[in-house]
């Protein structure tokens, strides 16, 4: 465990030197923010049987190892797990990696190249990456890393949407829905918030092929995702013949919600001090209600609960990095 204090004091020591505004030419300077990103990508992309689903991959080897014209059959015809469908996008990265550590190098390149690209747009880079460092970094990335880089999709989607940028964040979108499911609905929630500036975009061939492209894909992941909620609250608390439950909870999601809470709910009593574009605010106001909202379903089914709070990570990493400067 001590291995993992060594990140954790280095970024703690590049805050304090960005906290101080002395060494400018360092913090700034884009070759060793470059080199920290390929540190980190090393750091998690190489880890060996670390990380709960780590089981899983090593599993997916043995099942995705026919030609794509059958891997493209099982994604969309063959029942994953309980009765739900495997993402075909996953699916497709599991069958181009030789093996589990090409396939988790490829997962943590995907997942902190966007990261390292939003906290580099933040005005305390350094800040915000320390504080995505203990939990987003450390227990999603090298845990359900497939979401991780899902979430870290969202971060690029809400930056090019506050730029008006709709259509690289719909195709990025797009690809974050083929390799997690469950993103689709925050996607969904970035353009919905968004509404009233995406209504004004002209639809040219490209965007209505576009829209084409995701209602597609929206339309095969839909029952997949009803069905994993489905699932997840019938077998909550069920026991097999075992003794063990089919689906357990989990216990830290009440942590989750008090870490997205806290930064949700000073944002919406700050808004106006944070000083954000429309698009922005809109956004961040979406995200935060639903954090605060997402309680009932922690308490009733903790396991939902976790999964759909990790997606609050984005905006609950940005308003915590500009907090300092509120005042």
């Amino acid at each position: 465990m001590t291995f993992y204090f060594i990140p954790f004091i280095f970024l703690t020591i590049l805050t304090e030197i960005e906290t101080s505004q002395r060494f400018d030419s360092l913090i700034k300077n884009k070759y060793l923010y470059s080199l920290i990103a390929i540190l980190f990508i090393i750091f998690v992309g190489l880890r060996y049987e670390i990380g709960c689903d780590w089981e899983q991959y090593v599993k997916a080897f043995e099942k995705y190892s026919p030609n794509m014209i059958e891997i493209i059959k099982r994604g969309l015809f063959e029942k994953h797990i309980y009765g739900i469908y495997q993402e075909l996008g996953h699916i497709f990265i599991t069958k181009i990696s030789q093996n589990i550590y090409i396939l988790n190098l490829i997962y943590s390149i995907l997942f902190l190249l966007p990261l390292f690209y939003f906290c580099s747009t933040l005005k305390r880079r350094y800040f915000s990456l320390l504080i995505a460092y203990p939990y987003y970094i450390v227990v999603i990335g090298m845990g359900p890393i497939r979401q991780a880089a899902c979430i870290s999709f969202l971060m690029v989607s809400i930056l090019l949407v506050s730029k008006k940028k709709y259509y690289l964040s719909f195709i990025i979108s797009s690809f974050s829905f083929l390799i997690h499911q469950f993103s689709i609905l925050f996607n969904g929630l970035i353009f919905c918030s968004s509404f009233t500036n995406i209504k004004k975009i002209k639809l040219t061939r490209k965007i209505i092929f576009l829209l084409i492209v995701v209602s597609l894909v929206f339309l095969y992941s839909l029952p997949s995702i009803i069905s994993k909620f489905s699932i997840y609250f019938t077998l909550y608390k069920k026991l097999d013949q075992n003794g063990i439950m089919l689906v357990a909870p989990a216990k830290s999601a009440i942590l989750i919600w008090i870490m997205n809470f806290i930064p949700s709910l000073i944002f919406i009593k700050n808004k106006r001090k944070f000083n954000l574009n429309n698009n922005l605010n809109t956004i961040f106001t979406s995200f935060c209600i639903s954090a605060i909202l997402l309680l009932p379903i922690v308490l009733v089914q903790s396991v939902v609960g976790y999964r759909l709070l990790l997606y609050i990570f984005p905006t609950s990493i940005y308003i915590t990095s500009l907090i300092p400067d509120l005042y």
